[in-house]
């Protein structure tokens, strides 16, 4: 077999890689299809760059250890493609925080509730992670349904709720007080209150904790890169043919070994460990 030849087939097998992907996950394969998703997709965005870069890598007259390592050189390349600015956000990103302490939670009996919310607010899908999907699939075994979701463990209103539960020791959720019908509900209990906005800078984050309608502490990032928000529409549940092949080929594209090995190494944009200590000094803890 020529090395053409072998290019050629590792390019098919590129090819056959991205029809299996988005014939198994479009909704008109129907169960059949959601099964073999759900059996290979964990595997099929990697083999689709490694595939691809060993046929562009095939085309190029050398010796195969040449060959093999300019197959690796592009894999990186192509794992990452429109998340390569996202190397430039991370040289010039540097975590930024600061807080202040006016006093603890106070416990007592006559409290109405022994948790620390956080107020509801469209806070918008700013991620922590600098790479990967900002999409994963969702499927529910009653509906015999698959859906797109927000990626998991990378909000930074999600992280932020959970180091608030883990460091304060404390049930937590997200309370929706317009919902309630009692305005004085923010006035009777202990919550935190999260903003996130826009400057020339990037993202700021401010998180505030009030007891009894006093705010006692606040924690503020700044420089969160600008690219770490990302909207998608058709995420939730039956929309997975709203947008599915933008949502689809975000997973494909970079839901890969490369993307997964660089967010295990670089820094991301969360500061899991200042918050945990600022919500355990604010809350009481030790």
């Amino acid at each position: 077999m020529t090395q053409r030849s072998v290019a050629v087939w590792f390019l098919a097998g590129a090819a056959i890689t991205a029809i299996i992907f988005f014939a198994a996950l479009h909704p008109a394969s129907g169960t059949v299809g959601g099964l073999l998703y759900l059996a290979t997709s964990w595997a099929l965005p990697s083999v689709f760059v490694f595939t691809l870069a060993l046929g562009l890598a095939w085309l190029v007259p050398a010796p195969i250890a040449a060959r093999i390592s300019v197959a690796l050189g592009l894999s990186f390349v192509l794992a990452l493609n429109t998340s390569l600015p996202v190397l430039s956000d991370l040289m010039h990103y540097g975590q930024n925080v600061s807080s202040e302490h006016r006093r603890a939670v106070t416990w007592n009996a006559e409290r109405r509730s022994d948790a620390i919310d956080m107020k509801r607010r469209p806070w918008g899908p700013v991620f922590t992670r600098p790479f990967g999907a900002r999409v994963r699939v969702g499927s529910d075994e009653g509906c015999g349904c698959m859906y797109f979701l927000d990626a998991v463990d990378t909000l930074y209103s999600d992280r932020t709720l959970a180091t608030l539960s883990a460091a304060a020791g404390r049930r937590a959720s997200v309370k929706d007080y317009a919902g309630l019908g009692d305005p004085s509900s923010e006035q009777k209990d202990a919550h935190t209150d999260l903003t996130l906005w826009q400057r020339d800078d990037g993202y700021r984050a401010l998180i505030e904790l009030f007891d009894r309608g006093e705010k006692i502490a606040a924690f503020a990032q700044t420089g969160i890169p600008l690219r770490a928000l990302t909207d998608r529409a058709g995420v939730g549940r039956e929309k997975l043919a709203a947008n599915f092949f933008e949502n689809a080929l975000d997973i494909l594209l970079h839901d890969n070994f490369w993307s997964h090995s660089l967010n295990a190494v670089v820094p991301n944009y969360f500061p899991e460990r200042e918050l945990d200590t600022f919500f355990r000094q604010a809350s009481g803890r030790p």
